[in-house]
């Protein structure tokens, strides 16, 4: 917003000087926040390039808009044209999604303000300003440098972990309560969603040098590591059916003490069950306790400030796009999802024009809008029905919200250009929490912003909701009978997508091991591995959403699977290398012989693969057997041969249960061997 801000300060001054109309001021704001918002490019090279570009399709959409206006079939026609475009570029790249939307909106908020030929050239230099205030504050003000992101990773992260811990507390108190169970697992799902996304930031800092990413990224995955393997204790203390919970009360409130302290309660009250005679329990309380003190000592550890040494060159970008150039183009015509997308909102927007014109033949271009915008990253008919729901819901509750202020502020301008940008940063602030919020808070600014000009009326509010109904309806049309993608056909997409990931994985880690005796370069592999899991539950979420009987149930237990499979390959990533170089070459070739058929299992989930399934799955368990043999023949005490072991044991026994949801093995199945 502080962008916004610094472009009406600068444009609405001069439009006043030169006498034009203050509304021009607008295309300004919009390519300023376009610019803050839209501009998403891997490196800040690219982002300051993308930024300094957007003024132009925004200045062409507008002059094709206003040249076309005398004409309205040809008006109409231009439209489809940028619509089409605008989406179809989105295959280039994010840039190329930048500058589409930005032209989209160009062509939008023409209509909306009907300037004359004239007006352009101080709309063009509007945008310029918007672009130009956006680099400002992005690149120079609020410039995000090395230690300010690992201060605020540091405190997202800790907040996370907080959120988590309160959960833990509250199911301490609750045992019996499912919604805090499922509060807790949610709390462990974002903290996971947190670490991802925040290494993703690691990895654009231009002032950390490699040797400083590297020990960021290890920080952030100790941490996640550690507060998930604080989970699997206190369940099992919870559920234990002497019911410690009582004993378990004392350690919960402790969390913010010395890591010390952790472990000292743990082993005074693990003393007292022992004394009691729950040694099972006791031993439960012993690993609560210390889990509980790995994660201060992690989260602590991330709070470390790193100076960098020497920054190396940005190769991101130039290696996206030589990646980009070798990759094969597999499909073509209208099996490219960008041009699947491209018709389906194309005809959207021609059905939105259709319907918005027997609504209001002045305003429109409220349907199209509605009819472009939910397609917005959206892959499936149902993510387009929550996005439509979602969008008609925001504006039925603005325009009540819209009528109420600005019947209230109208002709006070300071007041309204106030509530304006208050509502225009309330709309962007939950732009990843609430798709309906967003357009609460548009709507309700659009509303104060027809009082600004002059045009306010409780008519044109409710003309919107009708014309953004019309809108949606057009879309969810679109989406059923033009080139559908159904929401199951993503989920099975994406569910392969994840299981050719871990595949992967299970081969890299092998031919690591075969190779060099050692396993290096995981950790990136892994969050590939939680990129694709989240993507998976996220197309699935309209389905799960609606919790149907058969189907609901059983993605939610495929998704369940799934998730407990990233999590053990994230704590496997962490003990497969001292495993590799503490064991001897026969047990090693086991051990590479069991990761390869782990990876022929999740391979032959997905339908791939030449052998059958139970005969993969019978030869996995039986390199298992072999190495839980070897690891209960030492001497020693638990290693982490043992972790290891255990680990690829809980991987082959989901990836063994998801050949049954999947159909490969039959259900009354005898449960997979260690």
């Amino acid at each position: 917003m502080s962008s916004v801000v610094v472009t009406l300060l600068v444009v609405l001054p001069l439009l006043a000087r030169l006498g034009e109309p203050l509304s021009s001021a607008l295309i300004g704001a919009i390519v300023a926040i376009q610019s803050s918002v839209a501009v998403n490019d891997a490196t800040e090279r690219g982002r300051l390039i993308t930024t300094l570009l957007m003024p132009i399709p925004a200045a062409a959409s507008l002059t094709a808009a206003t040249a076309s206006q005398p004409l309205p079939v040809l008006k109409v026609l231009v439209f489809l044209v940028v619509i089409f475009a605008a989406t179809y570029v989105r295959r280039f790249g994010v840039r190329y999604f930048a500058l589409g939307f930005v032209g989209f909106f160009g062509y939008f908020f023409a209509m909306f303000l009907r300037p004359d030929l004239s007006q352009i050239p101080m709309m063009a230099v509007a945008a310029v300003c918007g672009a130009l205030a956006a680099c400002l504050v992005r690149f120079v003000v609020l410039r995000d440098d090395p230690q300010g992101v690992l201060r605020r990773g540091r405190r997202t992260m800790r907040a996370q972990v907080h959120a988590l811990l309160h959960a833990v507390r509250d199911l301490a108190e609750h045992p019996d309560s499912a919604a805090r169970r499922r509060r807790l697992q949610s709390r462990s799902t974002r903290l996971n969603e947190t670490a991802l996304m925040l290494e993703g930031t690691v990895e654009q800092l231009t002032g950390i040098d490699e040797r400083g990413r590297r020990r960021l990224r290890q920080r952030l995955l100790n941490v996640e590591l550690a507060a998930e393997n604080l989970l699997t204790p206190l369940t099992r203390a919870i559920d234990h059916p002497s019911g410690a919970v009582p004993a378990l009360t004392p350690l919960l409130y402790l969390l913010r003490t010395d890591p010390a302290e952790f472990r000292k309660a743990a082993k005074r009250v693990a003393e007292e069950l022992e004394r009691q005679g729950s040694a099972e329990l006791a031993m439960t309380v012993r690993r609560l306790g210390t889990a509980m003190a790995e994660l201060a000592e992690a989260t602590s550890e991330l709070g470390g400030d790193y100076v960098p040494e020497e920054s190396e060159p940005e190769e991101t970008e130039e290696f996206e796009e030589a990646e980009r150039s070798q990759q094969e183009e597999t499909e073509t015509g209208l099996r490219r999802p960008e041009v699947r997308t491209a018709v389906q909102v194309t005809t959207a927007a021609a059905l939105a024009i259709l319907g918005g014109q027997l609504v209001s033949p002045n305003r429109w271009y409220w349907a199209v809008i509605t009819a472009f915008v939910v397609f917005i990253s959206v892959n499936s008919r149902g993510e387009l029905l929550m996005r439509a729901w979602q969008r008609t819901a925001g504006t039925l509750l603005g325009v009540l919200a819209g009528i109420l202020v600005a019947s209230q502020v109208t002709g006070y301008l300071a007041t309204e250009l106030g509530l304006v940008l208050l509502c225009l940063f309330l709309a962007f602030y939950f732009i990843g929490y609430s798709y309906a919020a967003l357009t609460f808070f548009i709507t309700t600014a659009l509303g104060i912003l027809y009082g600004i000009l002059g045009t306010f009326s409780v008519g044109v509010l409710e003309t919107r909701l009708v014309e953004t109904a019309v809108g949606a309806a057009a879309g969810v049309v679109a989406a059923v009978l033009i080139l559908p993608t159904s929401t199951r056909s993503v989920v099975r997409s994406r569910s392969e997508d994840f299981l050719l990931r871990l595949r992967d994985l299970l081969r890299s880690a092998a031919d690591s091991i075969d190779d060099e005796g050692t396993v290096s370069g995981l950790r990136e592999d892994v969050r590939e591995l939680d990129d694709r899991f989240h993507r998976l539950r996220g197309s699935a979420r309209p389905l799960t959403g609606l919790r149907l009987r058969s189907q609901g149930s059983r993605l939610e237990r495929e998704l369940t699977m799934a998730s407990g499979c990233a999590y053990y390959v994230r704590n496997l990533t962490v003990v497969l290398g001292p495993t590799a170089e503490m064991i001897d070459r026969d047990t090693r070739d086991r051990l590479v012989a069991l990761l390869r058929d782990m990876a022929e299992t999740a391979e032959r989930l997905t339908g791939r693969g030449e052998r059958d399934f139970d005969e993969v799955v019978s030869r996995m368990r039986d390199r298992a057997e072999e190495l839980h043999d070897i690891a209960e023949a030492l001497p020693a005490g638990p290693t982490s041969l043992h972790r290891t072991v255990y680990l690829l044991d809980r991987v082959g026994r989901i990836l063994h249960d998801l050949g049954r949801e999947f159909g490969f093995v039959e259900r009354r199945d005898a449960e997979p061997a260690r």
